[in-house]
């Protein structure tokens, strides 16, 4: 009984120690891992690939091509984006009361970390405020 118990304990250990190097090994998960501070999350919904410049949003619309297609080394660009609510204009209604047309913008800005130079700066939308957006 303990010459089986011990054969089958060896079995379990040999399944586990092959079962982990070929899960390692597999060509399937090998350079599936992407460097740490490859992306950078930008405000108020956007990722930028920093070792390519390819802007997106959340929703995975993309904003900006890549800049550098080869993209080898992160860090490479950064970006700040930023949402403000601009007031358009303001004046009197034909009851003399106050209004103000305000719209939300959204835009960004692209730098290269290498050179300190904006590559890309734009303002990707421009709408109307609405009581819940802000």
């Amino acid at each position: 009984m303990g010459l089986g118990f011990l054969a089958g304990a060896l079995v379990l250990v040999g399944w586990l120690i092959v079962g982990g190097f070929a899960q390692d090994t597999s060509p399937e998960t090998a350079g599936d891992e992407q460097p740490v501070g490859r992306y950078q999350a930008v405000a108020p919904d956007l990722v930028l690939d920093t070792s390519t410049g390819k802007l997106v949003t959340s929703a995975g619309q993309m904003l900006e091509a890549p800049i550098e297609a080869a993209g080898k080394e992160v860090g490479r660009f950064s970006a700040a984006g930023y949402v403000t609510a601009v007031t358009r204009s303001v004046g009197l209604d034909v009851m003399n009361t106050p209004v103000a047309r305000t719209d939300l913008v959204k835009g960004y800005v692209i730098v290269d970390t290498k050179s300190g130079r904006v590559v890309r700066k734009r303002i990707y939308e421009s709408r109307p405020l609405r009581a819940n957006d802000l």
